[in-house]
């Protein structure tokens, strides 16, 4: 059971039932937004009233998730370059009313822009280059490594998500995020081998971690360390 609130400065909190809890408890999160989870037996009022006690803590804790992104955030705009594992994305500002447009071609990426051209514009049309680069690199990828390292699986697909890099379901298909294209060419593949992984471990057991390992020349903890100072976002 859950319900939903829209707090005056929040914004929007979901509470939810949970069996098995034996406390209130809030999570922040900068995707999946602000959470609440109670015992099952206790009221929707008790929570939202743990909520308004808890305000200040909520909006600090959001503010501080914002900040933190705005320092990791990828600037947008003249001059800029994003370096993938294909090309160079580079922008540049023209004069009149022209529309974005790029160009996909090999090497580079031209963006062209107006001066009042948003931020959510310019990350729309580095996407549309994304998405090329990774349909074109990343099933042929994680074919090369499973068949380097003796696995077989279903389908790649591939997504822009907010909150992954990657993930493996029962029925082997694997699940890719574009913005792999965005980190080093060894990162995307220790994402790329963490997937292939779960096709013989479906979860983050002693095995699993052993495997992985391994097969990334005991380099593991070095390349998630890595990876946790990437976003999976522009």
């Amino acid at each position: 059971m859950e319900k939903v609130i829209k707090h005056p400065v929040i914004g929007v909190i979901t509470i939810r039932k949970k069996v098995g809890n034996r406390n209130i408890r809030i999570t922040v999160h900068p995707a999946k937004g602000v959470n609440v989870s109670i015992p099952w037996f206790t009221r929707f009022s008790s929570a939202e009233r743990f909520i308004y006690e808890r305000e200040e803590w909520i909006i600090s804790s959001i503010r501080r998730q914002q900040l933190k992104s705005e320092k990791k955030s990828i600037p947008l705009g003249d001059g800029h370059t994003i370096t993938t594992i294909k090309r160079e994305i580079r922008f540049f500002e023209v004069d009149g009313a022209v529309k974005i447009r790029v160009a996909i071609s090999p090497g580079v990426g031209k963006i062209e822009y107006p001066p009042k051209t948003s931020k959510d514009e310019l990350a729309l049309a580095v996407l549309k280059i994304l998405k090329h680069d990774a349909k074109e690199y990343l099933p042929e990828r994680t074919g090369e490594l499973g068949n380097k390292f003796g696995f077989k699986f279903n389908r790649v697909s591939l997504k822009s998500n907010k909150t992954n890099w990657g993930s493996c379901s029962k029925l082997g298909n694997i699940n890719l995020n574009i913005h792999l294209m965005r980190l080093p060419a060894h990162i995307a593949d220790f994402v790329i081998l963490h997937e292939l992984c779960h096709l013989k471990h479906h979860n983050h057991g002693a095995e699993f971690h052993k495997l992985l390992n391994n097969l990334c020349e005991g380099k593991e903890k070095l390349y998630s360390k890595e990876l946790r100072t990437y976003r999976t976002t522009i």
